[in-house]
């Protein structure tokens, strides 16, 4: 009986990601103030929900992905300019919204990594070379594997470009590393530094 209650290997990690892939077609420059917090708070109860499912998840500090995530980041603004992006931007101006701020640099810097890398780095690079995905060694590689995450990471930004770039370069951390924790923090910190250029420069297209 307890196996049979048992959640499914793959739902810890397809959960948090699939709330928070939903939400992109909810919200709007309309909306965003709002369901860009409830957004937030429901992945985070998914991951809080699921935490004792993410056994590969060992915390430790890498200056490699520090590195990563800030090439990682500058590449992503500087190559804005020269190439078209997915569909038309709706700007948010959040210059006074400082809740909304606070949620929005904690979204990006903590819960999103995490979320993002779980599922993408965690769970589907594995998967695609093998259903049973925890059979997997993290960071074995494979260029289907490869290949596929890189072009659906790229294919899930309107910065698509840089995500594809941006996704190769996490791959490429997982793969010298065999580490999903590093992903985690590359991530992070390209996403910290983003959130710093933003509300810096009042550059509120990367938001």
């Amino acid at each position: 009986m307890g196996n049979a209650m048992k959640p499914k290997s793959w739902l810890p990690y397809v959960a948090p990601f699939a709330i928070y892939f939903i939400s992109l077609w909810v919200r709007s420059a309309r909306n965003l103030i709002w369901a860009y917090p409830v957004t937030i708070l429901a992945i985070a109860t998914a991951l809080w929900i699921f935490r004792g499912q993410y056994d590969e998840l060992r915390p430790n500090f890498s200056i490699l992905a520090v590195i990563v995530g800030l090439a990682a980041i500058a590449i992503w603004i500087g190559i804005d300019s020269f190439y078209p992006k997915f569909g038309k931007a709706e700007m948010f101006n959040a210059n006074g919204e400082w809740v909304f701020i606070g949620f929005r640099v904690v979204g990006a810097v903590v819960v999103v990594p995490l979320m993002e890398e779980l599922f993408w780095r965690a769970f589907l690079i594995r998967w695609l070379v093998n259903e049973d995905f925890k059979r997997v060694p993290v960071g074995a590689f494979s260029w289907p594997s490869f290949a596929i995450t890189v072009t659906l990471f790229g294919a899930e930004h309107r910065e698509w470009l840089a995500g594809l770039i941006c996704g190769a370069m996490y791959n490429w951390l997982l793969y010298k590393r065999k580490d999903i924790f590093s992903c985690v923090v590359a991530h992070a910190v390209s996403n910290a530094a983003l959130a710093a250029w933003v509300l810096t420069r009042g550059d509120w297209k990367f938001w």
